[in-house]
């Protein structure tokens, strides 16, 4: 039989030569000087592009007078606690007075570019409470939205909502009874998007929306603007839709002197193009709003909505969605809906998918 080329004494030589060479060049490695490589401290980044945020105040639809009182700070805690540096209150109150801002629920382009030429803010969040009810089963809704101060344009949106009976699980653990155990829950879902940077949308493929305040034809006083926002919040969440910050739309509904809700003629359809350059525009009506507490029923909700073409005055699509918060029920009431808000903003988001498959021609 053959041996090997060497002999076993040499091999085990070699392995010996080799290993010694191992840990010489690893130790050479360790004892060397690091090249082309530093490890930040967390937050050093952030820290020195810091972005300025002012707050306007929340717009209150629920029927709590003291809605904003716990909305507020809340909001303000979590702004400074995700990094940003917050306009101080006296400066923001300044220039409102200065600019005669009589609602801070909506920004236009102008004011945005004014605001953060003055006061460098970078941009501003806006935002709507829908519901708050601090009774035996807590409720808690809103929607908010960040708007660019150089473009006017919104570059993040969202909507979340609960009550406390929302988080009950098997033999009832986990319910919450009361607003300041839910009021950082939802805050939490709320913000969990958050991003001061926009989110790409093919322009050759996306269209620009103006969402009209809606008419309201519900016995809830006050609510037409509800869908109005909503629509804005799934409209910026679709990769096929921009929409229009609402503080623009406002201002082409006053300069094109539009007084109806849920319609709008061809005149003011060409007025409203040539304003907001849209593609399309977005009217409709809510025909039924009920939180269902009085009657011990589900809440429910009836919306409509047109989208017409703003190019040539024509309507591309049409629907209506009528949701209850029982249509979703599974198992011992799981999928069951408790906030009207929330059985809104499924039927819009029922909607906006219905609205996808239109041809835009």
């Amino acid at each position: 039989m053959k041996k090997g080329l060497f002999p076993k004494s040499s091999e085990r030589d070699r392995m010996r030569l080799k290993w010694c060479l191992f840990m010489l060049l690893s130790l050479a490695m360790l004892l060397s000087p690091a090249r082309g490589y530093a490890v930040q401290k967390p937050g050093a980044e952030e820290g020195a592009s810091k972005k300025k945020i002012a707050i306007f105040e929340f717009e209150n639809l629920s029927e709590s007078d003291d809605a904003l009182a716990y909305v507020m700070p809340a909001v303000a805690k979590l702004m400074a606690g995700s990094g940003f540096d917050l306009l101080d209150e006296k400066s923001l109150d300044g220039f409102l007075l200065k600019e005669r801002v009589r609602t801070t629920s909506y920004i236009s382009g102008g004011l945005a570019r004014q605001i953060g030429k003055e006061l460098g803010v970078a941009a501003v969040l806006l935002g709507t409470v829908y519901t708050f009810s601090m009774d035996s089963n807590p409720r808690f809704g809103l929607s908010a939205r960040l708007v660019d101060s150089a473009t006017g344009a919104i570059i993040w949106a969202d909507y979340a909502s609960a009550t406390g009976e929302d988080f009950t699980q098997l033999l009832g653990l986990g319910r919450v009874y009361s607003m300041e155990e839910l009021l950082p829950k939802v805050m939490e879902r709320l913000f969990a998007s958050f991003s001061a940077e926009p989110p790409f949308k093919e322009p050759e493929s996306s269209y620009r929306i103006a969402v009209m305040p809606f008419l309201n034809k519900s016995e809830v006083r006050g609510i037409g603007m509800l869908p109005t926002y909503l629509f804005m919040v799934e409209l910026f969440r679709n990769p096929l839709y921009v929409p229009v910050e609402f503080g623009e739309v406002r201002n082409a509904i006053v300069n094109a002197r539009i007084r109806e809700r849920g319609e709008v003629d061809y005149k003011s359809i060409g007025e409203l193009s040539r304003f907001l350059n849209v593609d399309g525009i977005l009217v409709g009506t809510v025909d039924h709003y009920s939180d269902g507490l009085d009657k011990g029923a589900a809440p429910e909700v009836v919306i409509s909505a047109r989208l017409i073409n703003a190019r040539n005055n024509r309507i591309l699509w049409c629907g209506s969605y009528q949701m209850d918060g029982d249509d979703d029920i599974s198992v011992l009431d799981f999928g069951k809906i408790r906030s009207v808000d929330k059985v809104a903003d499924r039927a819009i988001s029922q909607l906006i998918k219905n609205m996808e498959k239109t041809e835009w021609k």
